[in-house]
């Protein structure tokens, strides 16, 4: 059996949430902005990556896991970025025992605040927040 790609469900679940892709259209990634998408930037795009974290499912013998994700949106303009991360923090903590590209999640909630500002790169109105997600380790 395989592993379930956490990254490659929660990607596919934002881009399925009608809010978001009312803003984001299909521009969500996960990892990292594709080289061929800063070109269009700023635009408003999601990118999800996962980070460190402590996971509850430590000392367990269960298939399932805690993962902590970061989401960042990206807008037009400030106002646009912040949008986008509220409509993405939604569309993420109504997943509630959801399968999504095989991945079985039994949910996903905020692991903190947010904040926004500008990608201290190139200057792109940004937003961000973390996540944890608790879900199998197997497909199903």
């Amino acid at each position: 059996m395989a592993e379930a790609d956490i990254i490659t469900a929660i990607v596919s679940a934002l881009k399925a949430d009608g809010n978001v892709a009312g803003l984001a259209a299909d521009r969500v990634y996960g990892g990292e902005l594709p080289n061929a998408e800063t070109a269009h930037m700023p635009r408003n795009c999601i990118v999800v990556k996962p980070s460190g974290g402590v996971s509850i499912a430590t000392g367990s013998f269960s298939d399932h896991d805690t993962q902590r994700l970061d989401l960042f949106s990206y807008g037009t303009t400030p106002f646009e970025a912040e949008a986008l991360r509220r409509l993405s923090r939604r569309a993420l903590v109504n997943i509630r025992r959801r399968v999504v590209e095989r991945c079985l999640i039994h949910w996903v909630e905020p692991a903190g605040g947010f904040t926004a500002g500008r990608d201290p790169d190139a200057a792109w109105p940004t937003a961000f927040q973390s996540f944890q997600v608790f879900h199998a380790l197997q497909e199903v």
